[in-house]
């Protein structure tokens, strides 16, 4: 038997890295194919030439949105330096820190596994995130969209590792050094999204409350980092901004609608999750792994079941419930891609906290034979070839790549480049995007009406007045 284990170990590592790459191969060629969007990537960086840097985040800061430090990280998009190629950089180093970030956790959570272990997990994880996310173009390459919900999903993760160190220094400066970097992080990842916002509360006080129950001491750095989510909080509620977003729907407000709307959705959501991906048959391997991590290498698991399942769903429905309460409709592709990046590691973690749970009572459920490791393995490779040719996200990914629709964007995109510089009017009549890689662009062009927000602040970006569309019979309508 651990002859067996010792070989799936040597072999399944590697399986497991083969699987993050045959979703990362595509999605780094196409990063080379991104272009900033007409959906709000102009906007920002045109106010900032209207008003100045500064100015431009306290317009949006006193006007749109409490989400600080999304605003710092739109303002400062590579269209500020009038560089297209640093749209194709970003994704790539996006992409990389989210690998690195499920890597990160899962070593801090089992030190005692190999760095190809860990490595593995990180591509399992990334391989059922693409397989079945929302978007991949509002995940990764739309940059409005990732620095609201990628980015701070992200950071929340650090948080996680950097809070699990601090509580294994022995000198006073590398916990302070990590304490600020925590500090930072909290705000950070506050500051970019309402979801966000109440995933990184919950944490603390999830985290701060256990500490007072089950430890009996009053956490002094919880407590710190329970003060700057306060005051992050605050900063962000206090901007004269939110009120723009809040009550444009009826049903906005209505708390009770909101929460029952929230579990409905975070119902439907998770039982897509778990039965439309070989999510459950990792997760019986999974078993297999902690099975062979002793007790004492799995004190992060060892807490209550109960708690670990109330914290887990609290942040997946608070994460959902923002949407409901500010504007009373279903949460866009980017929030839920956000919700599903928890939901991973979530229920990683609760399979974790429960085998935990009976091996400490001496109840032994998980013990495998080599039939069932054959059974086990033979089931997973099945499910994980369907899943891999069923998934619309994988199929358009290697589409788009391979089929040349964006290479084709790309070009139409430097044409359209040229137009606007090279045109000697104010007014620029542009085509409409024809070729429209959807793993990578957002489906949110320029306007036949002029007047539009989109046409504006690409019009102001390049110092023109007006951009006109072109009328072609290929024109898509509107």
């Amino acid at each position: 038997m651990n002859r067996f284990y010792r070989k799936y170990r040597s072999v399944g590592n590697y399986i497991n890295m083969l699987l993050m790459f045959v979703v990362l191969i595509p999605m780094l060629a196409l990063s080379y194919y991104n272009h900033p969007s007409p959906a709000d990537d102009y906007c920002y960086i045109d106010t900032v030439f209207k008003y100045g840097w500064f100015g431009a985040m306290k317009l949006y800061y006193t006007g749109w949105t409490g989400r600080y430090f999304g605003i710092f990280l739109n303002h400062s998009n590579p269209l500020l330096f009038h560089s297209i190629a640093g749209f194709k950089v970003l994704p790539v180093l996006l992409i990389g820190a989210t690998i690195f970030s499920f890597y990160s956790l899962f070593r801090h959570l089992t030190p005692t596994l190999s760095r190809i272990a860990h490595i593995g997990f990180a591509g399992v994880v990334f391989f059922l995130f693409v397989v079945k996310m929302a978007g991949t173009s509002e995940a990764f390459y739309w940059m409005a969209g990732f620095v609201t919900f990628t980015v701070p999903s992200i950071l929340t993760l650090f948080w996680i590792v950097l809070v699990l160190r601090w509580y294994r220094q022995d000198t006073q400066s590398s916990k302070i050094l990590e304490g600020i970097l925590a500090a930072f992080l909290v705000f950070a990842s506050i500051g970019c999204s309402e979801p966000n916002l109440l995933t990184m509360v919950l944490l603390i006080g999830a985290w701060w409350v256990y500490r007072l129950l089950y430890h009996r001491k009053v956490d002094g750095f919880m407590v710190s980092m329970l003060v700057v989510a306060l005051l992050s909080c605050y900063m962000f509620f206090a901007a004269p901004g939110n009120d723009a977003r809040i009550g444009t729907n009826p049903l906005g407000g209505n708390i009770p609608f909101s929460i029952i709307s929230s579990f409905k959705m975070l119902a439907k959501l998770s039982y897509d999750w778990l039965f439309r991906t070989p999510l459950l048959f990792f997760s019986v391997a999974w078993l297999v792994v902690l099975s062979r991590v002793s007790e004492g290498s799995r004190i992060y698991f060892s807490i209550p079941v109960w708690y670990a399942l109330l914290m887990v769903v609290g942040i997946l429905a608070a994460q959902l419930f923002p949407n409901y309460y500010g504007v009373g409709i279903d949460p866009s592709p980017r929030v839920i891609n956000c919700v599903y990046f928890f939901f991973l590691i979530g229920w990683f973690y609760l399979i974790g906290v429960v085998f935990h749970y009976f091996k400490q009572r001496k109840i032994d459920y998980f013990h495998f034979t080599v039939v069932r490791y054959g059974v086990l393995y033979a089931i997973l490779a099945i499910s994980i070839a369907l899943s891999f040719y069923r998934s619309a996200n994988v199929n358009m990914l290697y589409r788009d790549w391979l089929k040349g629709k964006a290479a084709a964007f790309d070009k139409e995109m430097y044409a359209r480049y040229a137009m606007l510089e090279n045109a000697k009017g104010d007014i620029v009549d542009l085509p409409l995007i024809q070729s429209k890689p959807l793993s990578i662009f957002v489906d949110d062009d320029i306007k036949t009406d002029s007047t539009s927000w989109w046409n504006r602040c690409m019009a102001g970006y390049y110092g023109k007045k007006v951009i006109t569309v072109k009328s072609t019979e290929s024109e898509q309508k509107q």
